[in-house]
C-alpha cells in the first residue's frame, strides 16, 4: 500500500504543521473547524503526525471531511479512517507493516461507537463494543481460535458475570462485578466441577468461601469480613450486628 498510488492523491497537497492550526469545536466537540491566520482550510492537505508519519486529509470549509489516510515516510499506509464534519465517524483501519489490519474501531461524530476489533497476525485477539467512546458491552478476548475471557462491561466499568474458559472451552471461572468491583458470588471450576466458591464485597472478600472435593462434597469452609480472614464465631457475631 503506497502513499501516491491513491487516485484521490493525485494532486500534491498542501503540507501544514497542526501546532499551527487554530481548533475550533463545537460545544459537544462533533464538529471541528480548522483555520489558518484567520481562514477556514480548503483543499487537500499533508500533516505531520510524528517525526515518522503523516496524514493525508480532504477538508471542506474547514472541516476533515471524508476518506483520510496516515502513512510511515516510506509511504507505507499506517490508518484508514472515515471523518464527518472535521471528526471521526465511520469506520477506522490501522495496519502492520505487512498491510494486515491490527485494528478496526467504529466512530460516530468523533468519539467510539460500536464494535472494536484487536488482531495480531490476522487472528482477532479482542472484540469490544463502545458507546459515547466508553466501553458498553460485550468485551471478549481469544487465544488462538477459542474464546478465552468474557466480560460486560457498562460506561467503562465491569458489571455482571465474567467468566474465563480453559482450552476445552469450558468455564474455569465465573466472577460478578458491580462498577469494576468484584461483589457477589465468584466460583472457580476444575475439569467442569465446581472447586472452589467465594463471596465479595466491594471486591473483598466478605461471607463465607468454600471448596469441593471432585466428587461434590465440601472440603473445608473459611470466613471473612471485609478481605480479613475470622473464625465462624467472629463471622456469625459480625452478621448478626
Amino acid at each position: 500500500m503506497q502513499l501516491f498510488s491513491s487516485v484521490a492523491y493525485a494532486q500534491l497537497p498542501e503540507e501544514i504543521q497542526w501546532k499551527h492550526l487554530v481548533k475550533t469545536y463545537t460545544a459537544d466537540s462533533t464538529q471541528l473547524v480548522l483555520s489558518l491566520n484567520g481562514k477556514p482550510l480548503q483543499g487537500k492537505y499533508k500533516i505531520p503526525l510524528d517525526e515518522k508519519s503523516f496524514a493525508l486529509y480532504d477538508i471542506n470549509k474547514g472541516m476533515i471531511t471524508g476518506e483520510a489516510f496516515w502513512y510511515t515516510n516510506g509511504g507505507n499506509l499506517e490508518c484508514k479512517l472515515h471523518y464527518r464534519r472535521g471528526v471521526r465517524d465511520g469506520l477506522k483501519e490501522n495496519y502492520e507493516g505487512s498491510g494486515q489490519i491490527w485494528l478496526r474501531q467504529e466512530y460516530k461524530g468523533g468519539r467510539q461507537n460500536g464494535i472494536s476489533e484487536m488482531y495480531n497476525g490476522g487472528k482477532l485477539v479482542n472484540k469490544s463494543e463502545y458507546k459515547d467512546g466508553k466501553k458498553h458491552g460485550l468485551f471478549l478476548t481469544y487465544a488462538g481460535d477459542r474464546l478465552s475471557t468474557e466480560s460486560s462491561y457498562e460506561n467503562n466499568q465491569r458489571n455482571g458475570v465474567s467468566k474465563t474458559y480453559g482450552p476445552d472451552g469450558q468455564v474455569i471461572t465465573e466472577t460478578n462485578y458491580v462498577d469494576d468491583l468484584k461483589s457477589g458470588l465468584s466460583i472457580s471450576y476444575m475439569m467442569g466441577k465446581k472447586n472452589m466458591e467465594s463471596t465479595f464485597k466491594n471486591d473483598k472478600k466478605h461471607g463465607i468461601s468454600r471448596m469441593y472435593k471432585p466428587d461434590g462434597t465440601l472440603l473445608f469452609e473459611s470466613y471473612f469480613v471485609m478481605g480479613q480472614k475470622v473464625t465462624k464465631a467472629e463471622f456469625e457475631k459480625y452478621e448478626d450486628n
